[in-house]
């Protein structure tokens, strides 16, 4: 650690990534270097460079719930990751947090490659979610890489070692809400947190109908006839998972394999519109059970007030959406798994908020 009163490494980052652009703060021609070959494979822990070519024998590495300080220790843990867990990374922002040291913001998702051979599969399939932060440090003398530490959004102690971390790991791994094995609309999460997070979903196909002249179960089966073959070419088009309903009372299912309406079979029922659903942002909360339409609410304004607090501002004008992976009646309990969807504004989303520059600082100011 530097020496108290000395000045600071940290540059100081800004709470909103408009005030300093990504690639300024830059300090030399190494550093960009640095920075570009991050941005453009911040995967290359996970692949077969992983030797002393690149990293100093003695390094930190540091996450909630592991920490090793030499080369081999942390190369075990990445293959380990690597070959069980098999990680998907999404890399939103890099930028240069010290005078040798990078940030770096991302999600990855974790699945369990025993997983296939899991006899309780079709109940407990669990996967790892996560969104953080990377602190990436090289030695100026050599170039090679002597820090990474991560820290993660869904915790306030990110110290080693973090007992909220190892909780939040073991709650996840306990899932047992199990959605079918169809296709989903696809979606990033930007932040995760404990009880709900930030997602942006792309543009899909959807079929919609409108259950205000109709039950919701009426509804329901007037787009299952739709799949079953009640379209223009008597096609039978495989289900997707989950039935859409938003607060304006329409059912939407995803069409799969069609990405403009005019390519997807018309149906024959005129009570079954086809449309492109925009996506776009979302706050995002998980449940199991049936929930009754005052559960749906209650669960709605709890997301709605995570985003509030969090910064990010819900769109008043556009419909909440109750999402329904399940068959009405079976799973049953907490097998069962629901989503429950408020739009926020892209406006108001801010990658860094809440990132804790205290910790990044002393991260930054931490000698090998």
């Amino acid at each position: 650690m530097k020496a108290p009163g000395s000045e600071s490494n940290f540059t100081g980052l800004p709470k909103r990534k408009e005030d300093i652009p990504i690639t300024s703060k830059v300090s030399s021609k190494e550093m960009q270097e640095h920075i570009d070959l991050v941005r453009t494979n911040f995967q290359y822990v996970f692949k077969d460079i992983m030797d002393l070519d690149q990293f100093e024998e003695n390094m930190l590495f540091s996450d909630p719930i592991s920490k090793f300080t030499f080369f081999r220790g942390y190369q075990f843990n990445v293959q380990f990751l690597r070959y069980f867990l098999a990680p998907i990374y999404e890399l939103h922002e890099v930028r240069q947090a010290g005078e040798n040291e990078i940030l770096v913001k991302w999600s990855w998702t974790m699945n369990f490659w025993w997983n296939r051979f899991n006899p309780f599969k079709f109940i407990w399939d669990p996967r790892l979610v996560f969104s953080g932060f990377t602190v990436l440090g090289y030695n100026p003398a050599t170039g090679k890489w002597n820090k990474h530490v991560d820290g993660w959004d869904c915790l306030e102690d990110q110290e080693y070692f973090s007992v909220e971390g190892f909780s939040y790991v073991m709650g996840q791994m306990l899932q047992i809400s199990k959605p079918p094995n169809r296709v989903t609309p696809e979606f990033m999460i930007l932040k995760k947190y404990k009880d709900w997070e930030i997602r942006r979903y792309k543009p899909f196909l959807i079929a919609e109908v409108d259950s205000a002249q109709t039950s919701f179960e009426e509804a329901e089966e007037t787009l299952r006839d739709y799949f079953r073959g009640m379209n223009t070419e008597d096609k039978y088009i495989s289900r997707t998972t989950p039935l859409f309903r938003d607060s304006n009372g329409m059912l939407f299912f995803m069409v799969p394999g069609y990405v403009e309406e005019r390519n997807a079979p018309a149906p024959k029922n005129e009570a079954v519109k086809l449309r492109t659903h925009p996506g776009g942002w979302y706050a995002a909360g998980l449940c199991g059970g049936i929930p009754s339409d005052k559960d749906i609410e209650k669960q709605i304004e709890f997301v709605r007030a995570r985003a509030k607090e969090e910064g990010s501002q819900p769109h008043a004008d556009e419909p909440w959406i109750f999402a329904r992976y399940n068959e009405p009646k079976w799973p049953r309990g907490p097998f069962r798994r629901n989503d429950f969807l408020v739009p926020i504004k892209e406006s108001s989303i801010e990658l860094w908020r809440g990132v804790p520059f205290d910790f990044i600082e002393r991260i930054v100011d931490q000698e090998v």
